[in-house]
């Protein structure tokens, strides 16, 4: 299993004038996932558009999943590998999603362990949509669906700590989508942009993609 190569991004302009002007600290980044496996036809398709917002709450975070793909294609599962984070304090339903810890499907990342580390998906960290999936999934159509998970952080956990993690690799959070048009299911992994990498090496967090109306 290969994971597919990456465009490098250029640095927004507004970023560059956001660290010169030293910018205040926002509670959320939004990051995109990639998908990693070649099933089908749509593995690669520029329309899948899957990612989730990183939200500071206290002593709390929350991951909010999102389907903005112009492609038929549903969220289903959803799995952390490694990080800090402490247990899950809730999990909140968008409209037209139903998601909980009991859930049809692999307990772990299909084709997870063909990444380098493997991905080996931490059970009670693991949240899936209920029967049947795709319809519970976090969907494309229509506009607006997600699903949120909220994590109680360490002792001294913050928000930023939890983004240095999913930078440096100690946290990777995994999707199984499903629901392509020739019904191929793929899995996708969170990959910051390198704006973001950046940003979190200076400590300035910032909201780094614009969702789409």
């Amino acid at each position: 299993m290969r994971i597919k190569s990456s465009a490098v991004w250029a640095i927004p302009l507004a970023l560059l004038l956001l660290l010169g002007l030293g910018g205040s600290r926002a509670d959320a980044t939004l990051l995109p996932f990639r998908i990693f496996t070649t099933n089908g036809q749509y593995y690669d398709d520029p329309g899948v558009d899957l990612y989730v917002d990183v939200h500071n709450g206290g002593s709390i975070v929350d991951f909010i999943f999102y389907n903005d793909s112009t492609v038929d294609c549903s969220i289903a599962r959803i799995y952390f590998d490694g990080g800090s984070l402490l247990s899950v304090n809730s999990i909140t339903n968008g409209p037209g999603t139903h998601f909980d810890k009991a859930f049809p499907g692999p307990g772990d990342l299909p084709a997870g362990n063909g990444l380098i580390p493997p991905f080996v998906a931490d059970g009670e960290f693991t949240i899936g949509a209920v029967a049947p999936p795709p319809k519970n999934g976090v969907n494309n159509v229509p506009a607006g669906e997600w699903v949120k998970i909220t994590f109680e952080l360490s002792n001294g956990g913050t928000l930023e700590g939890v983004l240095h993690e999913l930078y440096t690799g100690d946290l990777r959070v995994g999707l199984h989508v499903i629901g392509f048009p020739d019904g191929s299911s793929n899995s996708a992994i969170l990959v910051p942009e390198p704006a973001t990498v950046l940003l979190i090496g200076l400590g300035t967090v910032a909201l780094l993609r614009k969702r789409r109306p």
